[in-house]
Protein backbone atom coordinates (compact mmCIF):
# COMPACT_ATOMS: atom_id res chain seq x y z
CA UNK A 1 0.00 0.00 0.00
CA UNK A 2 1.24 3.65 -0.87
CA UNK A 3 0.88 6.80 1.25
CA UNK A 4 1.81 9.62 -0.83
CA UNK A 5 5.37 8.68 -2.37
CA UNK A 6 5.79 6.22 0.11
CA UNK A 7 5.01 2.77 0.61
CA UNK A 8 3.76 1.32 3.80
CA UNK A 9 4.38 -1.97 5.07
CA UNK A 10 3.03 -4.39 7.68
CA UNK A 11 4.61 -6.21 10.29
CA UNK A 12 4.13 -9.58 10.47
CA UNK A 13 5.59 -9.62 14.19
CA UNK A 14 3.58 -7.09 15.92
CA UNK A 15 0.80 -6.20 13.49
CA UNK A 16 2.11 -2.71 13.05
CA UNK A 17 2.01 -0.38 9.73
CA UNK A 18 5.41 1.30 8.71
CA UNK A 19 6.75 3.27 6.21
CA UNK A 20 9.98 1.63 4.24
CA UNK A 21 13.21 2.43 5.96
CA UNK A 22 11.75 2.50 9.44
CA UNK A 23 11.18 -0.49 11.27
CA UNK A 24 9.52 1.24 14.34
CA UNK A 25 5.76 1.41 14.66
CA UNK A 26 4.85 4.90 13.66
CA UNK A 27 7.86 6.47 13.30
CA UNK A 28 9.12 8.19 9.83
CA UNK A 29 12.79 8.31 10.49
CA UNK A 30 14.87 4.59 9.71
CA UNK A 31 15.04 2.93 12.60
CA UNK A 32 19.13 2.40 12.40
CA UNK A 33 19.01 6.12 12.97
CA UNK A 34 16.89 6.59 15.98
CA UNK A 35 18.82 3.38 17.18
CA UNK A 36 22.25 4.71 16.57
CA UNK A 37 20.84 8.12 18.52
CA UNK A 38 19.59 6.59 21.78
CA UNK A 39 23.09 4.47 21.88
CA UNK A 40 24.97 7.94 21.33
CA UNK A 41 23.25 9.76 24.07
CA UNK A 42 23.81 7.17 26.61
CA UNK A 43 27.84 6.82 25.46
CA UNK A 44 27.83 10.50 26.92
CA UNK A 45 26.93 12.40 23.86
CA UNK A 46 24.19 15.85 24.79
CA UNK A 47 20.87 15.97 22.12
CA UNK A 48 22.72 18.65 20.03
CA UNK A 49 25.60 16.72 19.57
CA UNK A 50 23.93 13.85 18.41
CA UNK A 51 22.21 16.10 15.96
CA UNK A 52 25.14 16.70 14.49
CA UNK A 53 26.83 13.45 14.19
CA UNK A 54 23.26 12.46 12.79
CA UNK A 55 23.72 14.75 9.79
CA UNK A 56 27.23 14.21 9.36
CA UNK A 57 27.00 10.59 9.38
CA UNK A 58 23.47 10.27 7.15
CA UNK A 59 22.67 13.62 5.72
CA UNK A 60 19.65 13.51 7.78
CA UNK A 61 18.64 16.78 9.88
CA UNK A 62 16.57 15.67 13.01
CA UNK A 63 16.13 18.53 15.80
CA UNK A 64 17.51 17.88 18.79
CA UNK A 65 14.50 18.17 20.53
CA UNK A 66 12.82 15.42 18.40
CA UNK A 67 16.49 13.23 19.73
CA UNK A 68 15.21 13.53 23.05
CA UNK A 69 11.69 12.66 22.56
CA UNK A 70 13.19 9.10 20.85
CA UNK A 71 15.72 8.82 24.15
CA UNK A 72 12.20 9.15 26.30
CA UNK A 73 9.93 7.24 24.14
CA UNK A 74 11.97 3.95 23.76
CA UNK A 75 13.84 4.32 27.63
CA UNK A 76 10.61 4.02 28.57
CA UNK A 77 9.44 0.90 26.62
CA UNK A 78 12.76 -1.35 26.56
CA UNK A 79 12.87 -0.34 30.34
CA UNK A 80 9.24 -1.91 31.11
CA UNK A 81 10.16 -4.76 28.70
CA UNK A 82 13.44 -6.00 30.51
CA UNK A 83 11.38 -5.85 33.66
CA UNK A 84 9.84 -8.83 32.23
CA UNK A 85 13.10 -11.38 31.67
CA UNK A 86 14.80 -13.05 34.56
CA UNK A 87 18.45 -12.88 34.98
CA UNK A 88 20.62 -15.54 36.81
CA UNK A 89 22.02 -13.34 39.93
CA UNK A 90 24.43 -14.57 42.66
CA UNK A 91 22.53 -12.54 45.01
CA UNK A 92 25.07 -10.62 46.71
CA UNK A 93 23.98 -7.13 46.57
CA UNK A 94 25.58 -3.72 47.29
CA UNK A 95 23.49 -0.66 47.81
CA UNK A 96 24.40 2.85 47.90
CA UNK A 97 23.10 6.36 46.68
CA UNK A 98 24.65 9.49 45.08
CA UNK A 99 23.27 12.73 44.82
CA UNK A 100 22.42 14.53 41.40
CA UNK A 101 21.02 17.51 40.32
CA UNK A 102 17.47 17.63 38.96
CA UNK A 103 16.20 21.47 38.25
CA UNK A 104 18.78 22.34 40.22
CA UNK A 105 17.31 20.42 43.41
CA UNK A 106 19.62 18.00 44.87
CA UNK A 107 18.04 14.51 44.20
CA UNK A 108 19.40 10.97 45.08
CA UNK A 109 19.56 8.20 43.05
CA UNK A 110 19.85 4.69 45.22
CA UNK A 111 21.29 1.92 42.99
CA UNK A 112 21.49 -2.40 44.06
CA UNK A 113 24.68 -4.10 42.11
CA UNK A 114 24.68 -7.71 41.63
CA UNK A 115 28.39 -8.57 43.24
CA UNK A 116 29.18 -11.54 40.58
CA UNK A 117 27.51 -10.98 37.42
CA UNK A 118 27.67 -6.15 37.72
CA UNK A 119 23.98 -6.30 37.60
CA UNK A 120 22.07 -3.26 38.09
CA UNK A 121 19.35 -4.72 39.94
CA UNK A 122 17.20 -1.68 40.63
CA UNK A 123 17.50 1.95 40.52
CA UNK A 124 15.53 4.52 42.50
CA UNK A 125 15.50 8.34 42.13
CA UNK A 126 14.15 10.38 45.57
CA UNK A 127 14.31 14.07 47.06
CA UNK A 128 14.98 12.53 50.14
CA UNK A 129 16.90 9.53 52.13
CA UNK A 130 14.40 7.84 54.05
CA UNK A 131 13.07 4.42 54.72
CA UNK A 132 10.36 4.14 52.20
CA UNK A 133 13.21 4.87 49.68
CA UNK A 134 14.71 1.73 50.70
CA UNK A 135 11.71 -0.25 50.75
CA UNK A 136 10.80 1.07 47.08
CA UNK A 137 14.66 -0.27 45.93
CA UNK A 138 14.42 -3.51 48.08
CA UNK A 139 10.70 -4.15 46.19
CA UNK A 140 11.71 -3.40 43.10
CA UNK A 141 15.46 -5.56 43.10
CA UNK A 142 13.07 -8.44 44.21
CA UNK A 143 10.70 -7.72 40.84
CA UNK A 144 13.39 -7.46 39.16
CA UNK A 145 15.29 -10.47 40.08
CA UNK A 146 12.36 -12.74 40.81
CA UNK A 147 14.17 -13.62 44.06
CA UNK A 148 15.55 -12.39 47.58
CA UNK A 149 19.16 -11.72 47.70
CA UNK A 150 21.27 -13.90 50.18
CA UNK A 151 23.14 -10.77 50.94
CA UNK A 152 23.07 -7.09 51.22
CA UNK A 153 26.42 -4.81 51.90
CA UNK A 154 25.39 -1.07 52.95
CA UNK A 155 27.16 1.67 54.48
CA UNK A 156 26.33 3.22 57.96
CA UNK A 157 22.49 4.88 56.86
CA UNK A 158 20.07 4.25 59.16
CA UNK A 159 17.56 4.14 56.86
CA UNK A 160 18.75 0.43 55.36
CA UNK A 161 18.12 -0.94 58.73
CA UNK A 162 14.75 -0.07 58.89
CA UNK A 163 14.03 -0.35 55.05
CA UNK A 164 15.57 -4.15 55.70
CA UNK A 165 13.07 -5.03 58.21
CA UNK A 166 10.49 -3.71 57.16
CA UNK A 167 11.08 -5.58 53.95
CA UNK A 168 12.88 -8.76 55.01
CA UNK A 169 12.32 -9.69 58.56
CA UNK A 170 9.34 -11.05 58.26
CA UNK A 171 10.81 -14.23 56.69
CA UNK A 172 11.95 -17.28 58.61
CA UNK A 173 15.64 -16.73 59.97
CA UNK A 174 17.49 -19.09 58.03
CA UNK A 175 16.28 -17.77 54.44
CA UNK A 176 16.87 -14.27 55.56
CA UNK A 177 19.40 -11.99 53.54
CA UNK A 178 22.02 -11.01 55.81
CA UNK A 179 22.44 -7.39 56.02
CA UNK A 180 26.35 -6.14 56.67
CA UNK A 181 26.59 -2.51 56.85
CA UNK A 182 29.56 0.31 57.44
CA UNK A 183 31.81 -1.10 54.47
CA UNK A 184 34.26 0.98 53.69
CA UNK A 185 36.99 1.04 51.04
CA UNK A 186 39.26 -0.65 53.84
CA UNK A 187 37.15 -3.28 54.43
CA UNK A 188 37.46 -6.82 53.24
CA UNK A 189 33.82 -6.36 51.23
CA UNK A 190 34.31 -3.22 49.77
CA UNK A 191 31.53 -0.79 47.73
CA UNK A 192 34.47 -0.29 45.12
CA UNK A 193 31.81 -1.88 42.10
CA UNK A 194 28.68 0.84 43.10
CA UNK A 195 31.42 3.38 43.20
CA UNK A 196 32.47 3.12 39.48
CA UNK A 197 28.89 2.51 38.86
CA UNK A 198 28.53 6.30 40.28
CA UNK A 199 31.21 7.63 38.45
CA UNK A 200 29.87 6.16 34.67
CA UNK A 201 26.40 7.68 35.84
CA UNK A 202 28.13 11.08 36.71
CA UNK A 203 29.93 11.11 33.45
CA UNK A 204 27.04 10.20 31.40
CA UNK A 205 24.83 13.32 33.22
CA UNK A 206 27.23 16.03 32.32
CA UNK A 207 26.49 16.88 29.34
CA UNK A 208 22.48 16.94 30.48
CA UNK A 209 22.75 20.64 32.41
CA UNK A 210 19.32 21.49 30.23
CA UNK A 211 17.40 18.79 31.47
CA UNK A 212 14.19 20.11 33.76
CA UNK A 213 11.52 17.75 34.89
CA UNK A 214 12.08 15.38 37.36
CA UNK A 215 9.76 12.98 35.46
CA UNK A 216 12.11 13.57 32.28
CA UNK A 217 15.14 12.79 34.60
CA UNK A 218 13.42 9.81 35.97
CA UNK A 219 12.63 7.88 32.52
CA UNK A 220 16.57 8.97 31.26
CA UNK A 221 17.97 6.91 34.12
CA UNK A 222 15.49 4.15 33.36
CA UNK A 223 16.85 3.97 29.72
CA UNK A 224 20.56 4.33 31.50
CA UNK A 225 20.31 1.44 33.42
CA UNK A 226 18.73 -0.54 30.56
CA UNK A 227 21.94 0.83 28.41
CA UNK A 228 24.13 -0.02 31.32
CA UNK A 229 22.86 -3.48 31.67
CA UNK A 230 22.00 -4.70 27.80
CA UNK A 231 24.21 -2.63 25.47
CA UNK A 232 27.52 -1.52 27.15
CA UNK A 233 30.05 -3.94 28.16
CA UNK A 234 32.06 -4.18 31.29
CA UNK A 235 35.05 -4.00 31.52
CA UNK A 236 35.96 -5.70 34.24
CA UNK A 237 33.84 -9.27 33.04
CA UNK A 238 34.19 -8.18 29.21
CA UNK A 239 30.85 -8.83 28.55
CA UNK A 240 27.33 -6.99 29.30
CA UNK A 241 26.03 -7.50 32.72
CA UNK A 242 22.57 -9.26 30.97
CA UNK A 243 25.09 -11.31 28.96
CA UNK A 244 26.96 -12.30 32.73
CA UNK A 245 22.79 -13.25 34.49
CA UNK A 246 22.47 -15.86 31.61
CA UNK A 247 19.70 -13.59 29.60
CA UNK A 248 19.94 -14.43 25.57
CA UNK A 249 18.97 -10.92 24.86
CA UNK A 250 20.96 -8.97 21.66
CA UNK A 251 23.16 -6.26 23.12
CA UNK A 252 22.02 -3.09 20.97
CA UNK A 253 19.31 -0.45 21.40
CA UNK A 254 17.78 -1.48 17.78
CA UNK A 255 17.09 -5.25 18.62
CA UNK A 256 16.36 -4.24 21.88
CA UNK A 257 13.37 -1.61 20.67
CA UNK A 258 12.33 -4.30 18.43
CA UNK A 259 12.41 -7.14 20.93
CA UNK A 260 9.94 -4.71 23.36
CA UNK A 261 7.82 -3.62 20.89
CA UNK A 262 6.76 -6.93 19.73
CA UNK A 263 6.26 -8.35 23.23
CA UNK A 264 4.03 -4.94 24.24
CA UNK A 265 2.24 -5.94 21.10
CA UNK A 266 1.64 -9.52 22.24
CA UNK A 267 0.72 -7.56 25.57
CA UNK A 268 -2.19 -6.13 23.48
CA UNK A 269 -3.44 -8.69 22.09
CA UNK A 270 -3.91 -10.82 25.16
CA UNK A 271 -5.64 -8.25 26.55
CA UNK A 272 -8.22 -7.72 23.90
CA UNK A 273 -8.74 -11.20 23.99
CA UNK A 274 -9.81 -11.15 27.20
CA UNK A 275 -12.02 -8.36 27.14
CA UNK A 276 -13.61 -10.43 24.31
CA UNK A 277 -13.84 -13.19 26.26
CA UNK A 278 -15.61 -11.22 29.32
CA UNK A 279 -18.08 -9.19 26.90
CA UNK A 280 -19.30 -12.93 25.47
Amino acid sequence: MEVGNKQRYLCKDCGHKFIEGSEFPKMRTESHIISSSIDFYFEGLSTRRIQTQIEKLYGVHVDHVTVLRWILKYSALVSQYVETLRPHLLGIYHVDETAIKCKGVQKWFWEIIDQQTKFLVAGHLSGSRTTEDVISLFEKSIRVAKRKPTSIYCDGLPAYVDGYNRVFYTMRKDTRPELIRSVGIRSVHNQNSVERLHSTLKDRLKPTRGLKGEETVRTLLEGWVVHYNYVRKHQTIKMTPAQASGLNVRNDWYNLVKDATKSMAKKEERQREQIEVTVQ
